[in-house]
């Protein structure tokens, strides 16, 4: 009998228990020598060896420790956390107008060519502070700096940012080419704020007002440097206000009333009209059914500019968006611009059509006809198509 209970006591002590006598050892003797064995175990089968199977290998991997048949992580380590997000959106345009052909230098002609591509870098510096970087390239020149603005929240609901960035004026000049509801920008837009748009570098001090709706307040201070607003000195400032009210009609529906002035010195002698005022309004209407939003949405979005000063010049656009299908969309849009006196005096309407197919947030396919008739010229016929694609952690786009 008391063979069998040797035997029995053999086989469930622990290895290199036997001849122990742990009931007379104490507790601290008792750690030491189960951290003698784990060492002589890790030191037989080999570092990382011990590491149970369904652990994270991303740790593994940042402990330096290779395992046969685990994938490495995408990055390795905690470095990830200090790298900013990164995205790269791309447009390549074809197009084909009836004007024009024999000149090479035209802005709109017959050809193919990238549009632009966008490199967006965005992180939080510190607790307090944002900041996010986007570089942009036109065809074929050199890269340029489209917007880096630093943002910080200085009391609940009061943020300040600087750097260089689309102003905010307006409902369509805060776009980047990739989000343009159109393949173009609106004629107003385009004659009044230039092709780059109203874009500088400055101060924006933005505040949510306490009111029971959405309502925001922009203060801007602004260098001025651009064709429309370009002082001859160097204390020649741009300082624009804009306000944006949203309400929700519905449950379904809401509206979007904005309102934008700016003010500064304009290239004019001084002892002439020297100042440019800029006015403008912009009323959106976004119908979204609850329970059918991937598949039925319905934008109606319009926008009025006034532009006082050496060359007088005002125009309005107004265009409809029509979501009929989860991946499919047509639009419409009517423009109309302007302008006393300066170089090009006169009138010029034009109207667009584009049909979308989207099969994803991340890229798009775009045809689009124009049909311009200017008050002194030959109406144009343009047809452009665009694929529009975007790749990597890009961040959700502005109401």
């Amino acid at each position: 009998m008391i063979f069998i209970i040797s035997i029995v006591f053999a086989i469930l002590a622990p290895a290199g228990a036997w001849g122990e006598d742990l009931s007379s050892s104490t507790e601290s003797d008792r750690i030491q020598r189960l951290e003698k064995r784990l060492e002589k175990l890790e030191a037989e089968r080999g570092p990382g060896r011990l590491t149970p199977p369904n652990a994270d290998p991303s740790r593994r991997f940042n402990r330096g420790i290779s395992i046969p048949g685990a994938r490495a992580p995408r990055a390795t380590g905690p470095s990830r956390r200090f790298n900013p997000a990164i995205s790269v959106s791309g447009l390549l345009l074809g197009t084909h107008t009836n004007q024009g052909n024999a000149d090479s230098d035209r802005e709109v002609k017959t050809g193919m060519d990238i549009q632009e591509v966008e490199i967006n870098l965005s992180a939080n510096v510190d607790h307090w502070l944002r900041a996010r970087l986007t570089l942009a390239m036109e065809e074929t020149d050199d890269i340029e700096i489209e917007e880096f603005i630093t943002e910080a929240l200085i009391a609940k609901n009061l943020s300040l940012r600087a750097g260089k960035f689309f102003t905010e004026f307006g409902k369509h000049n805060l776009l980047h080419t990739h989000v343009y509801p159109f393949i173009d920008q609106p004629l107003v837009n385009e004659e009044i704020l230039g092709e780059e748009g109203l874009n500088e570098i400055g101060m924006s001090l933005d505040a949510l007002l306490p009111l029971p709706f959405f309502s925001s307040l922009s203060l801007q201070f602004l260098e001025g440097d651009n064709d429309l607003f370009a002082g001859p000195l160097n204390d020649d400032f741009l300082y624009l206000v804009h306000s944006k009210n949203l309400f929700d009609l519905t449950a379904d529906l809401t509206a979007e009333l904005g309102g934008s002035f700016a003010t500064g010195r304009n290239g004019a002698p001084l002892d002439s009209d020297d100042h440019t005022h800029l006015a403008g309004a912009d009323l959106t209407f976004k119908w979204k059914p609850a329970g059918r939003e991937l598949y039925r949405t319905f934008i109606w979005q319009s926008e009025f500019m006034n532009a006082s000063g050496v060359n007088e010049a005002r125009g309005i656009y107004s265009l409809l968006r029509y979501q009929f299908a989860r991946r499919w969309w047509a639009q419409g849009r009517y423009g109309f611009f302007t302008r006393k006196g300066g170089e090009d005096p006169g009138d010029q309407n034009r109207i667009s059509a584009l049909l979308a197919f989207v099969p994803s947030e991340f890229s798009t396919l775009r045809l689009q006809y124009n049909h311009l008739d200017p008050s002194q010229g030959e109406v144009e016929h343009q047809v452009l198509l665009q694929l529009n694609f975007s790749m990597g952690s890009h961040p959700a786009h502005a109401y």
